[in-house]
């Protein structure tokens, strides 16, 4: 290779000697200043950013994590040649490419996998193994980035994979593995995801063919590079081990022997360092800066405030706050006392704070004694106390004076002054060590540089130190992306922006804080590229120490670059060397044979980890291993193991070791192979049941076939009517008939029903008058029966046959062995249940009804007889007709006339008497018809006897007034007012029949004084489909009252809450997921199902409206149509099996709104038949709980504390503290922490106590709302949404004992977001603003946990529930209308809207079930509209299915264009909706 002539550098000591102690001065007149390398030629044209337009997007706070990464991925075009010859090199050979930040690497790295891409497709083509290429990352960050950046560069599919993205059971299965390598050609992935597949055998070195390394200077010790080397590429045979391609800005990231451990990195890698031949040219590439040091007068030494000596004195001896107290002291030197005290306002926040306790509990959490616990709650209160105490204090604004900065602080804001003194394009990087001083910087200049000035703080999203928040991903990406495009124009940054992030170019970087490595110094000077960029080193005059730092920095630069220029250009690593190094190197390992994973000291600690978290726990454990490191003899350490107790190990101590970190794997390495031994650990170290073990039937079927139908007996008549015993009674039962309002059907005499025994208590219910208005009809039962003889029961008799001849023109054979109740007509119009029987019914009508059949009448007789009489037509006795008065001066030849029936039609008035009936012929009459008769007015009686229902539009408009001539009919005996009311009759006892049957089946389930209202209303199901309100009812049956929706919708609660509480009550080891399980098995439709059957409820269940066919009692039929079963020819009916579970739900229902709680626990445990639930009254929850051990500890001083101030907040007094606090604590806070268990039982008792406060109260208050609006409205009231904001509102935020940082940062956000939200709206739905952020679902878990602690801590008294809903959830509520849209975003709901204002009228559902091999029982729900499929949703449920197809409908309606929308439905209404919807 020809080399080229390298120009003369300056040497470094001769450049720091000319440099050192120049004043600021001197980078202002750039005469004066010595430049380091002149050449600053033109920006590089090989990097082209994508998307160069102005295409900036205007609120960048919408943008994802991988949008913001994305649009700073670059396409690199145009390699440079030292480029092209560094790629030439890693084609035959590992290497390890060495060049600084800026000047390409990531280009090389992109040829190189191009290449291996075409000879792997090559391969691929001749029958080989496939193969991938990795590029392996340190950092999550960097895996967006890089990934961003192959997918822009690279023509093949790009994977990236990272550790949260694995964290899930689905993603550690070989099969998932091997689809992703045969999908993916090339995989970005963090290092440490590739360690456990490789040790896990999913993914093996005969699977890769290129290994690429980003910043492989980590490559040392038991870093995760060096373990992949180590532990799986050595052992390889040569032929089998992938390429390796390595970047690194230098070899070498410490103060070490630059040369010895460049060759160090070599050997580990197995590669060779390159580096470009001419190294000036990668310079001119690279765009180095021109540097200057600008040094800064001596600082003071450090001292401590008076806020810090007031903070000392009381929080000194804080284990936590030691490294606050160290910084706060350094910072008095370092930034000045104003930047001192600042600091104690955030490390002491609320956040802070809280992160604090937690690290406190989690230090001590490893000694059960009780001092260390005492100990423990005392730090805890003391942290809380100086969080307190710091809330309290005003902090003044800075000075930027001597007296409140430092003259490093000072000079720093002279420098950015003159920077951005007048232009704000200039971008600048500051670098300091800690994201303390990074954010007390900020504090400090964003208001006091220029108004150019806009700056902003990039620092580690990986957890801090003591009291420091952390940065989130996303926080970075936005910063930097801001930075990008102008928002930002300076950056306080930490390490993260010399090393992983792709921060854009500047054309300023000044080293507040000064470098400790040579690889620092490199990659920090590369964030300078920009053409007359500077970078700036700020070092403190006289400081020998920053003197020595700069020449050891510089020195060993020219170091490596020297040793990397003479490098010889054909040589090989020393067999010898990775000998030594393998020995080095040497540590146990484990090899599964039949798999082909490996388990090593490194893998160990995770796959312990994992198998922890796997195993089922107690209640009280919570899945998490806990080391114990002690010390040992000879300056060693031992490490114990304690893994939960429902682990088959459960402590394991190793051998003494020389390190910690040693102690910890090998004892974590010892616990595997005891595992395995025992076949807890499958052949690829993940536990033998990677999912907790499920309960029984957690898989059960327990959903019904929505369609799936059964036929049961119907039982037409009642039990209460069988004649038990045929002989004449002696005593009856009397009950009297009586209407509300008796004006809407005439003037009536009531009516009494007699009984062989008596009848229940039965309610009101509603008929309707002639002209449809509303009344109700009542009963009253005597207290003393009616004494019989036998010349009373004889008249009775007769007078029964009377009417079922006379008025419903039936004679039945009249006999005790099968009549059931007897009528007569009673006296008055007031009545008690104390009156005597014997006196209230009307002997003398009864004598004068059962003396003869009819009433005479011959022409001659005086004409008034006839009047206000019930006249039946002798040959077609449906014709009844009430006459009214004698019509005088009329004969029957004459006309008809105009206005009555008949009209028009007969020719004259005896015609149409004769001959207006069905059997119209005089043939008939077999009578002498008078030559001369009178004529009457008269009122035809028409056949409507479903006074249940309001009468029909054709019954409204029939004519009913007439002239008749009486010789065409006979004359009832039975008083008109009589008739009226039975005509009444056959509505009474169709209704009456219903109440005995609701009555029946309450005595069977225990509940016989059930309100027969809400009895009856629970078991009437009124059409095909009663459990789809949104559809339009199929075979609706009229006049059959209120259906069990209601009911069922307020039952369902009920049964939720009832057998949570037993099941809460019956074991303390359950997990949550097993009483989750345990009660979908007890409340699910197949098995209330199931139950309902073995009951008999199917038979009771009121399916049949009135028929004027089946209402009369089973007596022989000896004349007329016939009736019951006869008539109908069937005795069975037809009922889904969901409706039979729905009808178990709405007794209960019923039982909770008429017998309170009591009612509503003796139904369900009559229903379920459990021994998981025999409670017989509420108070029998509480008699079976036993207090588990933790709720009578002892209470600890931050569980008392927190105690006081819920009875501060609340004023209810919580007798066991423990309880409490298991309430706020999070299921990631360790049992040891505590000494409790984390909130998820007391959760799941308090999601469905709430449940039931707010069903109550909506169903108690909107009494005639329909159960879809109950249950679209009740969504808003038990939403997460709402919940959370109540959650924040009431303060338990604060309250969480949790240890997580995405979990922390996502409660700031939302507290942040609802408390803003509520400042701006006064309105009590402001909470449902959907731009609101949706709340971490601790928020809404932790409030429910709480109810549940309330109910518990209080032995079970609802009315505490009642009291907290009323004060603090109901407010919210007083207006349900600001929640109809909320209901709205149902799919379901949402679905039915849009189509209604589109206008179609033809559309629906249909579902169907069918089982597959997979997943058994399915349900197929389609959205059908005009007869066409539109969308299809699949589920475990009808619910579940119509959900998933609802959405897909919307998904295509709003994919369709306005004129899809309009030929979609051709509705009438359609077109008006859309026209005046485009007028709007």
């Amino acid at each position: 290779m020809t080399r080229m002539k390298r120009r003369k550098c300056l040497p470094k000591l001769r450049w720091l000697r000319t440099n050192l102690g120049r004043s600021i001065g001197a980078w202002a007149h750039p005469a004066a200043s010595v430049t380091r390398c002149s050449r600053n030629e033109r920006e590089s044209d090989n990097i082209i950013k994508v998307n160069s337009k102005k295409d900036v997007v205007k609120d960048d706070n919408k943008l994802s994590t991988r949008q913001l990464v994305h649009k700073a991925a670059k396409v690199i075009t145009d390699p440079r040649e030292y480029q092209l010859e560094l790629f030439e090199i890693a084609k035959q050979m590992n290497c390890l490419a060495v060049l600084d930040t800026g000047s390409g690497k990531t280009l090389i790295a992109c040829l190189l996998i191009r290449h291996i891409i075409n000879e792997e497709l090559e391969s691929r083509r001749q029958g080989k193994h496939r193969r991938v290429s990795f590029f392996l990352v340190d950092s999550v960050t960097l895996v967006f980035q890089q990934s961003s950046v192959l997918e822009n560069n690279i023509d093949a599919k790009v994977g990236r994979y990272y550790g949260d993205m694995c964290d899930n059971d689905k993603m550690w299965k070989p099969e998932v593995w091997e689809k992703i390598l045969d999908k993916d050609q090339v995989i970005v992935m963090t290092a440490d995801v590739l360690y456990l597949l490789l040790c896990r055998a999913f993914v093996g070195m005969k699977d890769i063919n290129l290994l690429c390394f980003d910043e492989a200077h980590h490559a040392k010790k038991n870093h995760v590079y060096a373990r992949i080397i180590k532990d799986f590429y050595e052992p390889l045979p040569t032929e089998f081990r992938p390429k390796i391609f390595g970047m690194t800005a230098s070899p070498v990231d410490a103060r070490v022997d630059v040369v010895e451990a460049a060759m160090d990195l070599e050997r580990l890698l197995h590669s060779q360092i390159r580096t470009a031949e001419e190294l000036s040219f990668v310079q001119r590439a690279a765009k180095r800066p021109n540097e200057q040091i600008i040094p800064f007068k001596p600082l003071k030494a450090p001292w401590e405030t008076s806020l810090c000596l007031n903070l000392r004195k009381k929080y000194g001896d804080l284990h936590v706050l030691r490294k606050v107290f160290a910084f706060a002291k350094e910072a008095t030197s370092q930034l000045g006392p104003w930047c001192a005290d600042q600091i104690w306002e955030s490390a002491l926040s609320e956040k802070s704070a809280h992160k604090l306790q937690r690290k406190t509990e989690k230090a001590t959490g490893k000694t059960f004694s009780k001092e260390a616990m005492d100990a423990l709650e005392k730090e805890i209160a003391l942290i809380q106390e100086a969080h307190e105490y710091i809330s309290t204090l005003a902090f003044d604004p800075p000075q930027l004076t001597e007296e409140d900065c430092s003259s490093k602080v000072l000079l720093l804001r002279q420098v950015l002054q003159k920077i951005y003194r007048t232009r704000d394009s200039e971008k600048c990087i500051i670098f300091v060590q800690q994201r303390y001083t990074a954010r007390c910087l900020f504090e400090l200049l964003k208001d006091n540089v220029s108004d150019q000035f806009r700056v902003g703080i990039l620092v580690g999203s990986r957890p801090g130190t003591t009291g420091e928040e952390n940065f989130s991903l996303r926080q970075q990406m936005l910063n930097v992306h801001r930075f990008r495009n102008g928002k930002l124009n300076c950056l306080i940054a930490t390490s993260v922006a010399e090393e992983g992030l792709d921060v854009p170019d500047c054309n300023w970087v000044i080293r507040f804080d000064l470098y400790t490595t040579m690889i620092q110094y490199i990659q920090s000077r590369g964030r300078a590229r920009h053409i007359k960029s500077r970078y700036f080193h700020m070092v403190e005059e006289g400081n020998m120490d920053h003197r020595q730092l700069l020449h050891d920095v510089f020195k060993a630069e020219e170091a490596m670059r020297n040793f990397c220029k003479h490098l010889p250009e054909d040589r090989t690593i020393s067999r010898t060397d990775i000998q030594e190094l393998e020995e080095q190197a040497d540590e146990p390992y484990y090899l599964e044979e039949e798999t082909g994973a490996k388990l090593t000291l490194t893998s160990a600690l995770q796959v312990i980890s994992t198998f922890a978290s796997n195993l089922d726990h107690n209640g009280e454990d919570e899945g998490q291993p806990i080391y114990v490191v002690k010390p040992a003899t000879g300056r060693r350490f031992v490490c114990q193991l304690i893994l939960p107790s429902t682990s088959p190990i459960n402590g394991i101590e190793c051998l003494p070791q020389p390190s910690k970190a040693g102690a910890k794997r090998l004892v974590a390495f010892e616990a595997c192979l005891r595992l395995r031994a025992g076949k807890h650990l499958n052949g690829h170290f993940l536990p033998k049941i990677r999912r907790k073990e499920l309960p029984k039937f957690a898989n059960a079927r327990l959903a019904v076939d929505a369609n799936r139908s059964n036929t049961y007996t119907f039982r037409r008549k009642p039990s209460f009517w069988d004649v038990n015993d045929p002989t004449p009674p002696t005593k009856l039962w009397v009950t009297i008939i009586l209407v509300q309002d008796p004006k809407h059907f005439c003037d009536m005499q009531y009516i009494c029903i007699a009984t062989r025994e008596p009848l229940p208590r039965m309610p009101p219910f509603k008929v309707y008058g002639a002209k449809g208005e509303p009344t109700q009809v009542q009963f009253l039962r005597l207290k003393e029966p009616l004494n019989l003889d036998e010349e009373k029961l004889e008249i009775l008799n007769s007078f029964l046959d009377r009417i079922f001849f006379d008025v419903f023109n039936k004679h039945f054979e009249i006999s005790y062995e099968t009549t059931r109740y007897w009528l007569a007509p009673v006296l008055g119009q007031e009545f008690d249940e104390n009156m005597s029987a014997s006196d209230l019914i009307d002997w003398e009508t009864l004598k004068f009804v059962a003396a003869h059949r009819d009433l005479p009448f011959e022409p001659g007789d005086d004409p008034t007889v006839a009047e206000e009489r019930f006249l039946i037509d002798r040959v077609d006795r449906s014709r009844r007709f009430i006459s009214h008065g004698w019509v005088q001066g009329i004969g029957p030849s004459d006309k008809v006339l105009e206005g009555t029936s008949g009209a028009g039609v007969f020719a004259n008035i005896l015609d149409y008497s004769y001959n207006a009936g069905k059997k119209r012929r005089w043939m008939q009459v077999k009578w002498d018809i008078p030559e001369t008769e009178p004529v009457y007015s008269a009122e035809r009686l028409l056949h409507r006897l479903n006074f249940l229902d309001p009468p029909t539009e054709r019954e409204l408009e029939l004519s009913v007034g007439a002239l008749i001539c009486p010789s065409a009919f006979s004359i009832s005996r039975i008083p008109v007012r009589l008739v009226h009311a039975l005509m009444l009759f056959p509505s009474v006892s169709t209704r009456m029949d219903a109440f005995l049957h609701a009555w029946e089946l309450s005595k069977i389930l225990g509940l016989g004084d059930l309100d027969l209202s809400l009895a009856l209303e629970a078991i009437t199901k009124d059409s095909d489909n009663t459990d789809l309100p949104l559809e339009k009812q199929i075979n609706k049956q009229r006049g059959m009252g209120n259906n069990y929706e209601r009911l069922e919708f307020l039952g369902d609660c009920y049964l939720k809450l009832g057998t949570s509480i037993s099941l809460f009550c019956r074991s303390h080891s359950d997990s949550e997921f097993q009483l989750h399980v345990e009660r979908m098995i007890m409340v699910c439709n197949q098995n209330l199902f199931q139950k309902a059957r073995k009951i008999g409820i199917p038979d009771y269940i009121q399916t049949q409206g009135f028929s004027r066919r089946t209402w009369y009692p089973h007596m022989k039929l000896l004349h007329g149509k016939k009736t019951g079963v006869e008539a109908i020819k069937t005795n069975l009916h037809t009922l889904g099996d969901k409706s039979v579970a729905d009808v178990c739900e709405a007794l209960i229902g019923a039982a909770l709104f008429d017998k309170g709680l009591d009612g509503a626990t003796k139904m369900v445990s009559s229903i379920l038949g459990s021994e998981h639930h025999s409670q017989q009254c509420f108070a029998d929850y509480y008699k079976g709980y036993v207090k588990p051990g933790y709720q009578l500890a002892q209470p600890t001083a931050s569980q008392q504390k927190l105690a006081d101030d819920i009875e501060a907040q609340f004023g209810y007094r919580f007798k066991s503290p423990t309880l409490l606090m298991s309430a706020f604590t999070h299921p990631s806070n360790p049992w040891p922490w505590e000494k409790v268990p984390s909130y998820q039982r007391l959760e799941f008792l308090g999601d469905a106590l709430l449940d039931l406060a707010c069903v109550e109260f909506i169903f108690k208050k909107y009494p005639e709302a329909d159960p879809q609006w109950l249950t679209e409205h009740k969504m808003a009231m038990v939403s997460n949404r709402f919940l959370g904001a109540v959650s924040v509102i009431l303060g338990f935020h604060k309250k969480i004992r949790k240890v997580g940082a995405h979990l922390d940062a996502a409660i700031a956000e939302y507290v942040t977001n609802i408390l803003q939200a509520k400042e701006k709206s006064d309105a009590p739905n402001f909470w449902a603003d959907l731009s609101i952020m949706v709340p971490p679902k601790t928020l809404p878990d932790v409030l429910e946990a709480f109810i549940g602690a309330m109910f518990v801590d209080s032995e079970f008294k609802y009315s505490l529930i009642e009291g907290f809903f009323d004060v603090h959830i109901r407010p919210y509520f007083v207006d349900m209308s600001l929640y109809d849209d909320f209901a709205g975003q149902h799919p379901s709901t949402f679905l039915a809207k849009k189509l209604d204002n589109i206008g179609c009228q033809q559309w629906g559902w249909e579902t169907t079930t069918k089982r597959t091999d997979e997943d058994g029982l399915k349900v197929f729900t389609a959205v059908v509209i005009h007869g066409e499929i539109f969308s299809v949703g699949t589920g475990a449920s009808a619910k579940a299915a119509r959900i998933i197809a609802a959405e897909a409908a919307l998904e295509k309606l709003n994919s369709f264009s306005p004129e899809e929308v309009r030929n979609l439905c051709n509705c009438p209404k359609s077109t008006d909706k859309e026209e005046a919807k485009g007028d709007e």
